[in-house]
């Protein structure tokens, strides 16, 4: 059985990332020992753009964009960080959800896809109240899932939170919205998590458009995730 990877390097450095298309054995491989990635969030906030990136490296000017209407599923992929020694990830698939069904769904979900991470995508356009008002009622349903859902609880390795189109609004506003999110998840899912694991959520900025700026930010997201997941 042959093997063939077909791969996109992007970045600078010894950072630099390489997504790689696995073909045969490693194929099996991948999908067999890969994580899965479920990306969840309310409508708009930029989640099929962040799971494009993830896989191809490519990111589409602002405004354009494709509503998703069902779930959606990557083939197997992988993503390199640095250069011979560096790290690298295997994704059997990552998963990106339509934000019209609602957070009770989308936590829901989680306990039916048993993923090993979930990448939650706000939109930090949006007002503070309607941001956490979501994220409530997700962490509210989440807790009761996981508490519920053995198996899921135990493959859950990583959860982390993006707040997206940074570039939207002032730092002022930034850390009162991380502030607030903060807030939410100590409320619902420190009985679940315990209140070391809340504190180790990430909260982290992105955008997931094209900018002068280039990927910066949503490539801190990237290398965050693939560090902690590559060792899992």
């Amino acid at each position: 059985m042959s093997v063939r990877i077909e791969a996109v390097s992007v970045g600078q450095g010894e950072r630099s990332m390489k997504r790689g298309n696995p073909r045969g054995l490693y194929a099996f491989i991948t999908r067999a020992l890969g994580k899965e990635i479920l990306v969840l969030g309310p409508s708009t906030a930029g989640k099929s753009k962040f799971t494009e990136y993830l896989r191809l490296g490519t990111l589409d000017p602002e405004g354009q964009r494709e509503m998703t209407y069902h779930v959606r599923k990557t083939p197997a992929f992988t993503v390199g960080l640095g250069q011979e020694h560096g790290v690298t990830l295997k994704i059997r698939r990552a998963v990106d959800t339509p934000g019209q069904v609602g957070p009770v769904e989308h936590a829901a979900l989680v306990g039916r896809r048993k993923p090993h991470a979930v990448i939650i995508v706000l939109d930090s356009s949006k007002s503070i109240l309607m941001t956490t008002m979501w994220l409530h009622l997700f962490c509210d349903r989440l807790d009761t899932v996981l508490r519920r859902g053995f198996a899921a609880k135990r493959r859950l390795s990583e959860v982390m939170v993006l707040l997206n189109k940074r570039d939207k609004i002032d730092s002022t506003e930034f850390n009162q919205l991380k502030e607030e999110v903060a807030a939410v998840l100590r409320k619902h899912l420190e009985v679940v998590f315990g209140a070391e694991g809340v504190r180790a959520i990430p909260i982290m900025e992105c955008i997931s458009v094209q900018t002068e700026e280039g990927p910066v930010l949503i490539d801190r997201v990237v290398t965050d995730l693939m560090e902690r997941l590559a060792t899992r």
